[in-house]
């Protein structure tokens, strides 16, 4: 069994094992923090840029940096 706040690196990302209350549950591995990860690497720090949506996905700029996706089933074709 681990410690909480050990940490392992699985397929390419970091993993850190949190048990925030023994009594309630099992432990589990939680992928780290992107912020953290993407603070090790190039580029644009994880931002999102823009987001994209093919009908019935719909996206909408709400405001700087954040993006609100939906769906609308109205656009397809009755069946």
């Amino acid at each position: 069994m681990a410690n909480p706040g050990e940490t392992k690196i699985k397929f390419g990302r970091q993993y850190t094992f949190i048990n925030p209350n023994a009594t309630i549950g099992p432990g589990v591995w939680r992928l780290s923090n992107i912020d953290d990860i993407a603070s090790q690497g190039e580029g644009s720090g994880g931002a999102i840029i823009e987001v994209d949506g093919v009908a019935p996905i719909t996206s909408t700029a709400v405001a700087a940096g954040e993006v609100d996706v939906s769906i609308d089933l109205t656009s397809l074709d009755e069946k």
